[in-house]
């Protein structure tokens, strides 16, 4: 059994082919068949409605269709793909929400560079950390809106203490 998950125009259907006739669209079984009448067009029979559909543009799962005379923008995965997709974009709205930054080490805050609500580059120096009598920049990981606590320039810090945020 095939199962895919396809999207047009922000809709999503779940497909499921149950054998060479048979399909589940969204939890409903449809009879079908597909007759292919050239290199990029077919006729598609669905529960006795016929359709003639192009392939206008494939770029790897995204499609351009025309069905009937009218184009549909086509995105389409294999169920597991799309389940991988979605809990990736999943984990990186929680990572992206806010990043904490923490000492990598111990030593005194030299010089904070940034300040609470300005914004931040990736890559940017936020501060110099002192530890062994070496300056130690320490530069934002993601670009956003900074957030410092309590850390002030002359503080003392441990390993793992949390330096700053960015949102």
């Amino acid at each position: 059994m095939n199962e895919f998950v396809s999207r047009i125009e922000e809709r999503k259907y779940s497909v499921k082919f149950l054998d060479e006739f048979h399909l589940q669209l969204n939890e409903k079984e449809y009879e079908y068949s597909i007759k292919k009448i050239s290199s990029d067009s077919y006729v598609l029979e669905l529960n006795n409605k016929t359709f003639i559909c192009s392939v206008i543009e494939n770029k790897n799962s995204s499609f351009e269709i025309l069905v009937n005379g009218n184009l549909k923008k086509v995105i389409s995965h294999s169920l597991i793909s799309d389940k991988a997709e979605e809990l990736l974009k999943a984990q990186s709205k929680e990572h992206s929400s806010v990043m904490v930054v923490k000492a990598p080490m111990p030593g005194m805050i030299l010089k904070i560079k940034k300040h609470t609500g300005e914004n931040v580059e990736r890559g940017e120096t936020v501060m110099i950390l002192e530890a062994m009598k070496m300056e130690n920049e320490i530069r934002a990981p993601i670009s956003g809106c900074i957030t410092l606590d309590s850390i002030k320039e002359g503080i003392s810090v441990e390993k793992n203490t949390k330096l700053f945020e960015i949102r």
